[in-house]
Order: C-alpha cells, then structure tokens, then sequence
C-alpha cells in the first residue's frame, strides 16, 4: 500500500488536523489519502532500497504559488520513487501503450531530469539508485527551491552530493540558463503529478522534448492522479503525440499494486474510486 510507505516523524507535533487526517482511512477505509503533510510539515517516506527519506515540505507565501500545489506529497510521487527504487524488472503486462516495458525504470548510469519536483524525491530517489547526474527543477521560486535544496543535504550524503543540483525552471521556458546549457541532455526526464494543469500541458511537453536526449533509448517517466479528473490526463497524451513524443507503455496502477488497462474514461467512476489509481507511462521521441 502506498500510503503505508509514508510517516509523521517521531519529533513532529500533530495539530488536530494532523490527527483526523492520517485517521481518515480507519473512518472511511475505502476513502484513500492521496496526498501528504500539511505546507511547512515534514514527511518520511519509506524506501525499502534506501530506508527512510525525510521530506519537509515547501510553505509557498504568494497565492500563485501555492496554487501550483508543491507543498504536499502526493501519491504519485511515492510510486514514481517505488518504481526508481525497485531492483526487480517491472513487468508490466499487456496495455494500451503496446505491450510490456520489459525492463527496469532503471536511473543507473543515466543523466536524470525532474521537472515539477515538490519535494524532489524522485530526484533524490535517483542519486540513490545511481544515475550520473540529477537536476531537479521546479517553478522558480526561492521557497520552492530552497526546500528541494533543503531535502537534499537533510538526505544525501556528502560523497554523492556532487552528483545532484537544483534549478529553477518554468515548463515551456526555453530561455532560461537551463534551458540554454542543457538541450538534449538528459537521457531520463521525470514527470510525477505534473497533468492536473491542462492549459500547462503544451508547455510541459515543450520542455520534455527540449531536453530530452537524442539517444534511441532516452525515455520520459510519468505518473499522475486523476484527482482533477480523467479528461485532464487524456488530454495530455494528445498533447504529446501532437508534438512529437509517442507513449511506449501506458497503464494503471492501484495504491495497492493492482494494474488495469489505461482507459481515457471510464462510466461510473466516483471519486473515491479515482483517487485510488494512477496512471504511469514511459513515452520516447516519436520514431521515424
């Protein structure tokens, strides 16, 4: 279970909010949290490669920021780092995206990219696992950043900290010293509950093929929610093949392990039940 890999620290106050929210799931057991902390909190999540990750979360001052929802963890973000963190080849059976990925979501060795960060635990998770070079980015604000920069020297050790920098970086912005010193350098981009935002998706997209990497084997990372809605998720992927990039694989998976055909709508579906799955998906520069 997803949320059973993440934890108050032992230190940590709990407010009455803090109380009736992590025991929401024994008043309502089908009711599933799909997200963490409150802004300004703290957070660990549990790797069962790494061991403990502690996390604060950012507490954004302007309303724009904290309208881009970073200051809380989200599901998401724990799978995309249960997925990075997992040794084992993720087989993940047959699916709209044309069959299995065959192969880990393997970081080692690779150049690592992770725009809408939040916590910056998929890039944290990436150091962990090996990969070259991690940049973690998100929106360019100092609170933002400042509590990524935060989480890595609370949880990377000295010796791997060379490896991993953070940088501010806004989707689409192709203008930016980023931008400018990094085209098609990453050969691993990281994307985890960036697709809520619809009028932000052209923009994201703009910035994965920017900065992906020309190697055949380059690949985007991304899961996401459907707590804004199925159509919200779907339009992304036809933003995606608009411009360029083509969905490798793309399939379902529930906070408790289960998988399911992606499906762009499904009849019925409450939001109890929505808040439960998560889609992930690898997608590639589209092939001549």
């Amino acid at each position: 279970m997803l949320t059973s890999k993440i934890r108050l620290p032992p230190n940590w106050t709990d407010t009455p909010e803090d109380i009736l929210s992590s025991s929401l799931h024994l008043l309502y057991p089908d009711d599933l949290s799909n997200q963490h902390g409150e802004p300004g909190s703290q957070v660990i999540y549990t790797s069962s490669q790494f061991g403990d990750i502690e996390l604060r979360l950012a507490d954004p001052q302007g309303e724009e920021q904290r309208l881009l929802f970073s200051h809380y963890l989200w599901n998401a973000g724990v799978l995309l780092a249960e997925l990075l963190g997992n040794d084992r080849v993720d087989e993940v059976g047959e699916n709209a995206g044309g069959g299995p990925l065959g192969k880990k979501w393997s970081v080692k060795g690779e150049r690592v990219l992770e725009l809408g960060a939040g916590t910056g635990l998929g890039g944290i998770i990436s150091v962990f696992a090996g990969a070259e070079r991690v940049v973690i980015t998100d929106y360019p604000a100092p609170e933002i950043l400042s509590n990524i920069s935060t989480n890595i020297s609370k949880n990377i050790p000295s010796v791997l900290k060379p490896h991993v920098s953070v940088q501010g970086h806004e989707w689409g912005t192709l203008s930016d010293t980023l931008s400018t010193t990094h085209k098609g350098a990453f050969t691993r981009i990281l994307a985890a509950d960036c697709l809520w935002m619809p009028w932000q998706h052209r923009k994201l997209v703009l910035s994965m093929l920017h900065f992906l990497s020309m190697d055949e084997n380059a690949r985007v990372y991304v899961v996401a929610g459907f707590h804004t809605g199925r159509a919200n998720v779907a339009a992304f992927f036809d933003v995606v093949l608009d411009e360029g990039l083509e969905v490798e694989l793309v399939q379902e998976r529930d906070a408790e392990g289960g998988e399911r055909e992606w499906m762009r709508e499904m009849e019925g579906e409450g939001i109890t039940e929505r808040k439960r799955w998560l889609v992930v998906a690898a997608l590639r520069r589209k092939r001549q």
